[in-house]
């Protein structure tokens, strides 16, 4: 088969590790990634021999797109099996070429990565709306992560409904990615004690409000360290909160890392401290490893999913709570956890969407 998979960039948030995912999967496929931008993270390069990456000449969006559209392997595959996106503006980008026959396909399979009508509002929603009016209608399948997700999308935009077929299909997981990564043995010495988070610095992931929440605990544990795993454009704005608060010591940035599954497996409690996500897929890989978890009531179903340590969003004292409460709890989640894991895996993923793409 021949499938493309279409990213704004190369780096590896929630959306881009699911379409890593996918790609993956399809093993004796042809998978063609392209990405619209580069951040020179590497973080495809030790892709499987059947993904095919296309980066571009320079960061210019416009040129990129342009070299996107009339890239000659789209003319060489003439037709794709299928094509997945994850992001509003590629979605509408392909959707377009669609429309102008620039580019075919049996199926396109989008994904919606975030609550936009919660999160966006302004000129930024406006271009989103835009983008949904523009390429939605030629989507085979939108896939929302939850039901909360898929009812603001639908009062926020009621015309997508109507034109396509909108299917809630929970996050899936990689256990074979899970277990090649999660026994490999860092170089670097970790804390005795650590709690620990990951996800881009941006405001949305609430990390002030950790780093807040942290400050409160550590009377209480003064040996215990707090690990941040990720990069973004709060860093230095995060750097001097910890430093104002006395935590610089305590409070350590560890910048993006590749392999995240033995941080959160020797971590004393996972927190995942997000005000608003679509649904955080760093929740599912903190789950398969550790026993302890926080998570803010930051995308629906959360509050389901039995043994997480709840705690509201955007609230420091109840995410203190929360992780005060993870931290002495003797409770043993790991039955609990896999058996809310095994519905998820990635073969289940591309069954449940085949099975969408066939019940009309």
């Amino acid at each position: 088969m021949k499938i493309l998979i279409l990213l704004p960039n190369d780096s590896l948030g929630g959306a881009e590790q699911y379409l890593k995912m996918v790609a993956s999967y399809f093993t004796g496929s042809t998978v063609d990634v392209f990405f619209l931008q580069t951040f020179g993270q590497n973080s495809w390069e030790k892709s499987q021999q059947h993904i095919k990456l296309h980066y571009p000449k320079n960061n210019n969006k416009v040129f990129s797109i342009i070299n996107f559209i009339f890239n000659p392997i789209h003319q060489k595959n003439r037709r794709y099996d299928y094509i997945f996106t994850s992001h509003v503006y590629t979605t509408g980008l392909v959707g377009i070429l669609l429309r102008l026959n620039l580019i075919g396909t049996s199926n396109f399979i989008a994904r919606e990565s975030t609550s936009i009508f919660m999160r966006f509002k302004g000129m930024k929603l406006l271009s989103y709306k835009l983008f949904y009016w523009l390429g939605y209608k030629k989507v085979d399948l939108l896939i929302c992560q939850t039901d909360f997700m898929k009812n603001q999308l639908v009062e926020g935009f009621p015309k997508l409904s109507e034109d396509i077929k909108i299917k809630v299909i929970p996050n899936p997981i990689d256990f074979a990615i899970i277990k090649e990564c999660e026994n490999y043995t860092h170089e670097e010495k970790l804390p005795n004690r650590y709690i620990i988070s990951a996800g881009r610095l941006i405001h949305e992931k609430g990390y002030d409000i950790l780093i807040n929440a942290f400050s409160l605990l550590k009377p209480d544990y003064p040996e215990l360290k707090l690990i941040i795993l990720g990069e973004g454009n709060l860093r230095a704005q995060l750097l001097a909160q910890a430093t104002q608060l006395n935590l610089e010591k305590d409070i350590i940035f560890r910048g993006f890392v590749e392999n995240v599954y033995p941080f959160f497996k020797y971590a004393e409690a996972c927190v995942v401290s997000s005000r608003i996500e679509g649904f955080p897929n760093v929740l599912l890989q903190m789950m398969s490893q550790n026993s302890q978890v926080v998570s803010t009531t930051c995308a629906g179903g959360i509050n389901e999913i039995p043994g997480i340590h709840i705690s509201e969003p955007d609230h420091t004292d109840s995410l203190k709570l929360a992780i005060d409460s993870a931290l002495r709890s003797k409770a043993n989640n790991r039955i609990l956890f896999n058996d809310f894991l095994k519905n998820r895996d990635i073969s289940s993923f591309i069954n449940h969407v085949n099975n969408s793409l066939k019940n009309e």
